[in-house]
């Protein structure tokens, strides 16, 4: 599904996850992944998993990436 909603956002709609998110991490949680992608020169889902992975799960950082893929890049 996560796969799904990337090629979705990638193709330029955008699409709010919020309600979802806010179930499986809080605020602060969310700001510190969304800041990792604003300060990243890349958009390396493998790089970001390697440097975020200690803190998150693989899923949180693709929907919080994916929240900022919609917000950002959209």
């Amino acid at each position: 599904m996560l796969t799904e909603l990337e090629t979705i956002v990638m193709s330029g709609t955008k699409i709010n996850l919020d309600y979802f998110i806010r179930e499986m991490l809080d605020d602060e949680e969310v700001e510190d992944i969304f800041s990792y992608f604003k300060e990243t020169d890349r958009d390396d889902l493998d790089e970001a998993i390697k440097e975020l992975g200690g803190d998150y799960n693989e899923e949180d950082i693709r929907l919080v990436r994916i929240k900022f893929l919609s917000e950002m890049g959209n």
